[in-house]
């Protein structure tokens, strides 16, 4: 009879794995491990970071029990559709969105390319734009404001039940733009992300060689991302 009882009683289920998948740019590349495969990469190794274990996003999965669905980085793009270069604008945050699995965790890794991207005397080139939450033109999503709200918009709706996280380098003014400048882009995506509701996580010094984290840098990335879940209970 114990035996009889003990079957009939329901077993609890384990706890979800949780999956997760990256929005990015450079940051988060890595050959062989973005999707689609034919994104642009940075030739991480040049500056030391050779192996995929060392990634940030890497070192959150693996501190967290987290599975990775899609990480689909290309270096060098844009959040905005600001086509820089004749050839970033068709490979924006925007026109990638729609290509990230099934995630319950979204980290968004930019910013730092519409905030740096010039011309050749060394001037910015993309625009900040306005606020602008609704009705959004294709003029407009050539622009950083109205694009990330946007973006935050969309995903929203494509994937209700997922977390959003925007990861924000505080020190955009490392890749050679003027205080005024950073300080613009920093206070328009944490005004727009607290529109949203959506997490920022604020990176602070982080190291980097050739304005790219180094090794010791994704480690750095990965610690301020780990704490600020841990914060938050997740």
């Amino acid at each position: 009879m114990a035996a009889l009882m003990s079957a009939c009683v329901k077993q609890p289920e384990p706890p979800k794995q949780i999956r997760f998948s990256i929005l990015g740019d450079s940051y988060s590349t890595f050959e062989g491990y973005v999707h689609p495969e034919t994104n642009d990469v940075y030739p991480f190794d040049s500056i030391g970071v050779t192996n995929v274990e060392q990634m940030w996003w890497h070192k959150v999965a693996v501190e967290k029990g987290w599975i990775l669905d899609i990480n689909n980085s290309f270096s060098g793009s844009l959040v905005c559709n600001f086509n820089y270069a004749n050839y970033y604008g068709p490979h924006s945050f925007l026109h990638r969105m729609d290509d990230l699995g099934q995630p319950d965790v979204i980290f968004i890794f930019g910013a730092t390319n519409d905030a740096c991207a010039h011309d050749g005397d060394n001037v910015p080139v993309v625009p900040l734009g306005n606020d602008v939450f609704s009705d959004w033109t294709e003029d407009q999503l050539c622009t950083f404001r109205p694009a990330l709200s946007y973006l935050f918009d969309n995903l929203q709706q494509r994937c209700p039940n997922a977390e959003l996280y925007f990861l924000l380098d505080m020190n955009l003014g490392s890749n050679g733009i003027d205080a005024d400048r950073r300080d613009a882009f920093i206070g328009s995506i944490h005004r727009i992300a607290n529109h949203y509701n959506v997490k920022c996580i604020d990176l602070e010094g982080i190291k980097k060689s050739h304005w790219h984290p180094n090794a010791e840098g994704h480690g750095i990335i990965a610690k301020q991302v780990l704490d600020f879940l841990e914060a938050e209970a997740i």
